[in-house]
């Protein structure tokens, strides 16, 4: 019998909406499913609970899976696993909210927002955005969230294959809007810089029978450092992009990404901006390119519990502090 996916945090703007996503961290940081990976790599999470126990997780994770090393995803070199471990992680990957199928909880949302990434994200998440407004889902507009980040790696060689003009990952989102909504024409185009800076913004938007698109690269918090994060992106949109009168946000992402964006999404646009926020990985259909389909490794996985680790100590030091944000 396949265990049930293991609740991760979302919000309604309910009074229980703390304690839910409270109860749902600690269930995933406490879970069997995470418990056998870790004791794959010589740990033992079974006498900590909670805060603590998300703080030995960050620091253990920090060890045994961060093989990124502060690279971009698809340049981390492949490591050598613990024998056993790969079956373990694709095992668990159901249960921890690493896999799919998902379906939006409600029917109508007033913005779904997409989350940039590496190239092939770029071309899935708008078809299945197109996918679920197909299906009947309800949405006055469509964001891409993402920023001037270069390609690297096989991105290069994959931007021609999709048709994508240009070398970053902007280009790629308005090429995934393209593919998905079909001929878009001239945005109206709000910004500043040349597209090259961490400190550039730009906002291009579209009115295609009677929905809003917009592709939205935001800026970096700290661009002397390093390029817009996820949290830059959710954090512009809500401040300077969103519609005021805007409540309730379907997230999609990848899949494997789904835990750790969706902590995000719930601290920034729950929490501190008192939205209705959801996550959900996009399906099997929209993921497939054929040949250039993306296929993710136990070390991909690994990664991204770390990911989730970190962003759900986050969001559990934020939910505990008795914050009052969130209400615009």
């Amino acid at each position: 019998m396949i265990p049930a996916r293991l609740a991760l945090p979302c919000w309604t703007g309910a009074a229980d909406d703390r304690a839910r996503a409270l109860a749902s961290i600690d269930a995933w940081a406490g879970s069997a499913a995470l418990a056998r990976i870790v004791r794959a790599f010589g740990g033992e999470t079974a006498d900590r609970r909670g805060a603590e126990l998300l703080d030995w997780l960050d620091e253990f994770s920090a060890v045994h899976w961060d093989f990124r090393g502060g690279a971009e995803r698809n340049l981390a070199p492949v490591a050598t696993l613990p024998d056993g471990v790969e079956s373990l992680v694709f095992e668990a990957a159901p249960e921890l909210g690493l896999a799919g199928p998902y379906s939006p909880r409600l029917a109508d949302y007033d913005s779904v927002l997409m989350t940039g990434g590496m190239i092939r994200a770029e071309i899935v998440k708008p078809r299945f955005a197109r996918e679920l407004l197909a299906g009947g889902l309800k949405a006055t507009c469509v964001v891409f969230l993402g920023g001037f980040r270069a390609f690297a790696g096989d991105e290069l060689d994959l931007a021609p294959v999709f048709g994508v003009r240009g070398d970053n990952e902007f280009e790629a989102m308005v090429r995934g809007m393209e593919l998905a909504f079909g001929p878009l024409g001239e945005p109206e185009v709000t910004g500043s810089g040349a597209g090259r800076g961490n400190s550039d913004w730009r906002v291009c938007s579209w009115r295609i029978d009677g929905l809003e698109l917009r592709v939205v690269a935001a800026p970096s918090s700290d661009p002397e450092r390093r390029r817009a994060n996820t949290a830059d992106t959710y954090r512009f949109w809500a401040d300077r992009v969103r519609p005021r009168e805007h409540r309730s946000v379907l997230v999609i992402t990848t899949p494997i990404y789904v835990p750790y964006q969706g902590a995000g999404a719930v601290e920034i646009l729950g929490l501190e901006h008192g939205l209705s926020v959801e996550t959900i990985g996009a399906s099997g259909s929209a993921s497939d390119l054929g040949e250039h389909s993306q296929r993710y490794s136990a070390q991909n996985h690994l990664q991204e519990i770390r990911s989730a680790i970190r962003a759900l100590r986050s969001l559990r030091a934020k939910l505990t502090t008795g914050d009052q944000s969130g209400t615009e």
